[in-house]
C-alpha cells in the first residue's frame, strides 16, 4: 500500500453529491462495471454518499465462510487451554477471510467495509461467517481514481461506512481484521469449597482465574496479529467472554476488531458538524463536513 494517503479536500476526496451519484447510476456506469447483476450493498444512502466523499463507491455484497471440525473429547473436564478449539476457530476465521478476499479480487474492489463476523461454536465444529460490502475507487470521466491509497491485498474492516469516512479523513486507514480467542478449563473446586459456596455468596475464584488466563492469551494473540498486518492499533473491538454453553467448565474469551495504520504524513483533525435531529436521539454529521474548508 502507498504510504501517502490523500489529504482531506485534495483530489482523493470529493464532497458527496447526490446528483452526481444519480447521473452515474442512470448512465449505467456502475452496473456496467459491477457486471450483469449491477451494484449491491447493505449500506444506507447516507453511507454511500459518505463513501463517495472519500473517493470510494460500493460494488457488491460479499461473504466468506470457514467451517473446521473439532476433535471428540476435547470438552471433557481437564486443565489448561482447549488447544484444538482455539486452532479450529483461527483456521475457520482465516478461511472465511480468504474466501471473501477472493470475491473482492473478482469484483475489482479494494476492500470491504461494514464486515459482520458471525461465529458459531458447537461441540464438533467451529464456524465463522463474514459478510460485508466490497468497495472500489471512484473514477472520473478521464479515468482517474479518487482513492489514492494502494493496498497490496484488499483491506477488511468491521467499521461502518460512516466510521471509515471519519477514520480516513483523519489520515488513518484499515488494514485487516485481527482476532484472538482462548478456551480455558476452570479448575475443579474441592469438596469443602463446593459445600461452602452453596450456602453463601462468595467469589468463584476458579472461574475468575480461568477468565483472566483466557483474556490474557486472546489479547496477546490479537496484538501479535496487529503487528503481523503492519498495524499500529485496533479500533471497534468486539469482546465475548462467557462459559461455553455446552461445556460450562470451559471459559471462552474472544476479541476481534479492525487493525489500522496512519498512512498520511500527519494526523488530520477533521471538523465534523454535529447534527441533533428533533425526531431521533442518534447523533450524526453531515457528509459535506468532511470537506476541508
Amino acid at each position: 500500500m502507498s504510504a501517502n494517503a490523500p489529504a482531506l479536500g485534495g483530489p482523493g476526496h470529493q464532497e458527496a453529491d447526490l446528483g452526481e451519484l444519480g447521473r452515474a447510476l442512470a448512465a449505467g456506469e456502475a452496473s456496467a462495471a459491477a457486471g450483469p447483476g449491477g451494484v449491491t450493498s447493505d449500506l444506507s444512502l447516507d453511507e454511500v454518499l459518505l463513501l463517495h466523499s472519500v473517493g470510494l463507491e460500493p460494488v457488491q455484497v460479499v461473504f466468506g465462510i470457514g467451517c473446521v471440525s473439532i476433535l471428540n473429547g476435547v470438552w471433557v473436564w481437564g486443565t489448561g487451554t482447549v488447544t484444538d478449539a482455539h486452532d479450529a476457530f483461527q483456521r475457520a476465521f482465516s478461511t472465511a477471510k480468504e474466501s471473501i478476499r477472493q470475491q473482492v479480487h473478482a469484483a475489482g474492489a479494494v476492500g470491504v467495509v461494514g464486515v459482520d463476523v458471525d461465529v458459531h461454536l458447537s461441540p464438533h465444529r467451529s464456524e465463522v461467517v463474514v459478510t460485508g460490502t466490497a468497495v472500489r475507487s471512484c473514477t472520473d470521466e478521464e479515468g482517474r481514481n479518487h482513492f489514492k491509497v494502494k493496498y497490496r491485498s484488499p483491506f477488511l474492516c468491521d467499521l461502518s461506512a460512516r466510521d471509515f469516512a471519519v477514520l480516513s479523513s483523519a489520515g488513518w486507514y484499515p488494514l485487516d481484521l485481527a482476532a484472538g480467542v482462548s478456551y480455558v478449563h476452570a479448575p475443579r473446586r474441592g469438596l469443602g469449597a463446593s459445600i461452602g459456596q452453596s450456602v453463601q455468596n462468595v467469589e468463584l475464584t476458579n472461574y475468575t482465574e480461568a477468565l483472566y488466563d483466557a483474556r490474557e492469551a486472546a489479547m496477546e494473540e490479537m496484538q501479535a496479529q496487529i503487528s503481523t498486518f503492519g498495524g499500529t492499533g485496533l479500533v471497534d473491538a468486539k469482546i465475548v467472554d462467557r462459559p461455553v454453553p455446552f461445556a460450562h467448565h470451559v471459559v471462552e474469551f474472544m476479541v476481534y476488531g479492525t487493525s489500522i495504520r496512519m498512512l498520511a504524513e500527519d494526523h488530520i483533525h477533521p471538523e465534523l458538524a454535529v447534527v441533533l435531529p428533533v425526531d431521533d436521539r442518534v447523533r450524526t454529521f453531515e457528509a459535506a463536513s468532511l470537506r476541508k474548508s
